[in-house]
């Protein structure tokens, strides 16, 4: 647990303090095989821009992860890595296709992926091109992907838990991570497999990693991974009717969308029509019609540098440099389309089709930078810049406007984004009479974002000629767009560019021998929506030898990101129908803020979020033991959020008529980004680590983590009198967004971790609970289909429904608190090589089962397919098994 920074050598600044740990923190790192073995209470540099501290020393809470700790877990990404080992992080697994399947949404301290700044080797990392819109945790969020950064590169991950925006700037609400990568010399190489239990799954990762000195000081160090992995499916048979029913006059009738209407749980088009099922669906083979995977198919390959070299030049001149590139493919499923859904072209896929949406994602960043002393100042200067694009293709599918003519496979466009950033930094200490010197930090940055939107190809998007060419729906208007993810339109293109400006500060000195104080400050303006002012006070008193005292009071903002402000897009999504309660594919628009349908539908220029932290705790450390213990609230006002999907009332066509005159024919729902809410986050974290000398029977390390978390909308903005006008009965923030918010993620969680190093043996065992979660299972529901949810074994609540029928429900169901254990075992067979042998989640645990669908109501399940929530914190692939070998010279 450690200060997140790794700049210059005498702690500079922002970017300088995180340059400056870099060879103090290579040299303190502990590993966690062999005669080391990790400590809570290790030198980090973030949290303070003017010295580096040990964990325990720190005014902030922070938590420091060495290299060898987190490269010793089963798990093959650095966020899973997190998830398991920190735990007021959290890393839900959705199936949703799109950037999902590689930038999947992390959060800490129960806030949005964007509330969490990213550093690497203590500079601002870029954000993905990505903004989730899907129905996951950190909805609406433009997260910085931390898996682009190989395990084999990494020397220490430094966690801030704290508000830092007066230190770094934007995004550090909830706190901030440092990546410190590797310095150090030789080779290491590693192999590793693994595969579920169950089947699916399965592993392969390769790391390559070699460092070289210099002659006359510094250093490079090249790491290289690959990883290959196969989703695990848990779908459920599908055992909804397939095809057209058959009539007693011969005709075709339409199908039914109720669980069990293809194998005989109701009858073909009602019990009065007569009609009778399509021979076919009695040898359909319903299991796999569709996938259902907490991970998609990927394969991605990473490559990273590190150098730092000394310059003869001038007196402690140092030039140094990093970056990387990380080229991640991937495909995931969309919802199947049934044979005889409006959506499908028959004489293409008579059988059904299930769309994939294959993507790729590519990652360029390159830092470099020159420290060294001007007199008694030590300054950094650092320019870095990274990019992210977005790119996609669909296969499988069709454009049903354009009939049996249409393509099954498209080019559906790209999203890019990139960032430039510049820093100066510097400091010094004063001797001015005090107790001791003051220690002062001084810098300043440019920053240049960009955000740019790429249109598909013609096919992907055009509203073609075709209507439905058969069945009980011929003639009318089919989706629009290739099916799974509509191509982007040459209208929702652009690009958009900003800037900002930023000066800071932090003071730091012990007015006592007991007492340290710190008190920073940063001013920025953008060259969009203005300038903000933020400050921080932190204090840390030793109450007796061992034993202190910490507290910290902040403000803090997250500036709008580009792609919230400019993200246009019309795909097809499944809803569930404010009427029926039932899901159906739609068109789904999401309008940027400044467009004519936005503003005409009350969008509002997006604001800063605003927040206000407050943090206070103690650290014990005495003899073998050291441990913290920190409470939080976090305050944020106009937080940014994606809109409800604002769709019509029953038996109108008042939007979707609008929409058409405006020129997005087709289009059954509409949202955009919102300032849409207030939330209080409070909370307590605790960490505690006991080493015991064990002697000839080795060295024996327990490890405590616990954290719990509770988010409260302490405001919600109330529904635009434009749509008021339109008689749209959604709120802005509606029920599943609001319970998303406030229940979506874990209550709690508990870690519980054993480490034995004996000879050549190193034994691990780890276990973390996983507090209860709740989301929306149903909506619009009657009391008689209450009482059929209500036969199942799972926990719900009900709430009067908010936008369908007065005296209907809404329905909340708990997702129950779940206990999953690691275990891993190593032997060293040589001074080199070394050979692992592990499990994750030991014992085969699955996430609590959604609400389920019966023959008359449709649960959470997604008509009895999907088994589990997208929201379930450690997936549900169940147990993992795997073997590594390990090199080092």
């Amino acid at each position: 647990m450690s200060v997140l920074r790794s700049m210059p050598r005498a702690v500079l600044s922002v970017s300088i303090a995180a340059s400056l740990a870099l060879p103090a923190l290579a040299s303190a790192q502990a590993t966690t095989t062999g005669s080391d073995v990790v400590r809570l209470d290790q030198v980090s540099v973030i949290g303070s821009r003017t010295q580096q501290r040990t964990v325990l020393e720190s005014p902030v809470p922070v938590d420091v992860l060495s290299g060898e700790e987190i490269r010793s877990s089963g798990y093959t990404d650095i966020s899973t890595i997190l998830q398991s080992l920190l735990p007021s992080y959290n890393f839900p697994h959705p199936t949703t296709p799109d950037g999902n399947t590689h930038i999947r949404s992390a959060t800490l301290r129960g806030l949005s992926p964007d509330q969490t700044l990213i550093l690497v080797n203590g500079k601002r990392r870029h954000t993905s091109a990505w903004v989730n819109t899907g129905g996951t945790v950190g909805k609406g969020a433009v997260s910085t992907d931390l898996n682009t950064i190989p395990v084999a590169a990494i020397a220490r991950i430094e966690v801030l838990r704290d508000g830092a925006s007066a230190q770094y700037g934007s995004d550090a609400i909830a706190g901030v991570i440092n990546i410190v990568l590797r310095e150090d010399d030789g080779f290491e190489g590693s192999a590793s497999h693994g595969s579920t239990k169950d089947g699916g799954g399965d592993t392969t990762k390769v790391s390559l990693g070699t460092g070289f000195a210099f002659p006359e000081g510094g250093g490079i160090h090249l790491s290289w991974d690959y990883r290959k992995r196969e989703a695990a499916d848990r779908a459920q048979a599908d055992t909804r009717q397939q095809y057209f029913g058959i009539g007693t006059n011969g005709k075709p009738v339409a199908l039914s969308g109720n669980y069990g209407s293809g194998t005989g749980l109701n009858p073909i088009g009602g019990a009065a029509t007569g009609a009778v099922a399509d021979p076919r669906e009695a040898s359909i083979d319903r299991k796999s019609l569709w996938r259902f995977a907490d991970s998609a198919d990927t394969e991605d390959k990473t490559f990273f540098a590190n150098l730092r070299k000394p310059l003869s030049w001038a007196e402690g001149l140092e030039w140094y440099a990093f970056g990387g590139y990380t080229d991640s493919q991937g495909s995931s499923n969309a919802s199947f389309r049934r044979a005889g859904q409006v959506e499908n072209v028959r004489a293409i896929y008579p059988n059904g089709f299930l769309p994939w949406v294959d993507t790729r994602s590519t990652d360029r960043s390159f830092g470099t930078g020159l420290k060294g002393l001007a007199g008694n100042w030590h300054w950094d200067l650092s320019t870095v810049y990274g990019r992210n694009s977005l790119e996609y293709r669909t296969r499988n599918t069709l454009n049903a406007t354009l009939g049996a003519a249409s393509p099954t496979a498209f080019y559906n466009g790209a999203l890019k984004a990139s960032q430039w950033t510049t820093n100066l930094d510097a400091n010094n200490s004063f001797d001015v009479g005090w107790h001791a010197p003051l220690r002062l930090a001084v810098g300043a940055e440019y920053r240049r974002d960009s955000y740019g939107i790429r249109p598909g190809e013609e096919a992907s998007y055009i509203w073609g000629p075709a209507r439905v060419l058969d069945g009980p729906s011929a003639g009318a208007v089919p989706t629009i767009g290739s099916q799974g993810f509509a191509g982007i339109q040459p209208g929702d293109a652009g690009n958009y560019s900003r800037h900002n400006v930023s000066a800071y500060a932090e003071a730091e000195t012990d007015l006592t021998d007991r007492l340290l104080v710190s008190l920073a400050g940063r001013w920025e303006d953008y060259s969009d929506f203005g300038s903000t002012a933020n400050g921080k006070l932190a204090l840390r008193y030793e109450l007796v030898d061992g034993l202190a005292f910490r507290a910290s009071a902040s403000t803090g903002f997250h500036a709008p990101a580009l792609a919230q402000q400019y993200f246009s897009s019309t795909s097809s999504r499944t809803l569930n129908n404010v009427t029926t309660g039932l899901p159906e594919y739609v068109l789904v628009r999401t309008a940027p803020v400044d467009s004519v349908e936005a503003r005409a539908l009350g969008a509002r220029a997006l604001k800063p979020e605003k927040a206000t932290n407050l943090t206070a705790g103690f650290t014990w450390g005495v003899g073998g033991l050291s441990a913290s213990l920190d409470v939080y609230r976090i305050d944020i006002d106009d937080r940014i959020f994606l809109s409800s999907n604002f769709v019509d009332s029953a038996g109108s066509s008042a939007i979707r008529d609008y929409l058409a005159k405006l020129g997005s024919p087709g289009v059954t729902s509409v949202r955009y980004f919102s300032n849409a809410a207030d939330t209080r986050t409070t909370g307590v974290d605790a960490s505690a680590r006991y080493l015991w000398e064990l002697g000839e029977a080795g060295k024996l390390t327990a490890t405590l983590g616990y954290n719990r978390n509770k988010t409260e909308l302490t405001r919600v903005s109330s529904t635009p009198a434009e749509l008021l006008a339109l008689g749209v009965k959604t709120p802005l923030f509606d029920v599943t967004e609001r319970t998303r918010v406030e229940k979506g993620q874990p209550r709690d969680n508990l870690t519980l971790a054993l480490g034995w190093d004996v000879g050549r043996w190193s034994l691990h065992l780890g276990t973390h609970r996983y507090g209860r979660i709740e989301q929306i299972a149903a909506t619009n529901q009657s009391a008689a289909n209450i009482a059929e949810f209500a036969k199942g074994s799972t926990h719900f609540r009900t709430l009067p429904t908010e936008a369908g029928t007065v005296g209907n429900y809404d329905v909340i169901q708990r997702l129950e608190a779940k206990w999953i254990t690691d275990a891993d075992v190593s032997f060293r067979i040589s001074d080199h090589i070394s050979l692992t042998l592990g499990a994750d989640n030991v014992f085969n645990t699955y996430p609590t089962r959604s609400i389920e669908t019966t023959a008359r109501v449709s649960g959470a399940d997604t008509f009895g397919v999907f088994p589990y929530s997208e929201l379930s914190p450690f997936g549900w692939s169940g147990a993992y098994y795997y073997g590594r070998l390990q090199v080092k010279f």
